[in-house]
């Protein structure tokens, strides 16, 4: 299972169809992830990850994006 640093994104939501698309890149610009969403909900809280949380890594197998090692309860500014 390969983890790889999430560097960049792109996002989208077409407000005729009503589906999203977020593309996921490491940091040599090479696509990692280009995924399709049906569900505005699950497309938010994505986003809402890609904006909020660094590091942030793709598991390319499992194909999840989780939070680096941040310690708890850590202040953001």
């Amino acid at each position: 299972m390969a983890n790889i640093l999430v560097a960049s994104y792109y996002s989208r939501w077409d407000i005729h169809t009503h589906t999203g698309r977020i593309a996921l890149y490491d940091s040599s610009c090479q696509l990692i992830e280009n995924h399709a969403f049906t569900d505005p909900a699950e497309f938010q809280v994505v986003v809402s990850m890609l904006r909020n949380e660094k590091p942030l890594w793709y598991e390319t197998e499992a194909h999840h994006l989780r939070a680096g090692n941040e310690p708890a309860g850590e202040a953001e500014d």
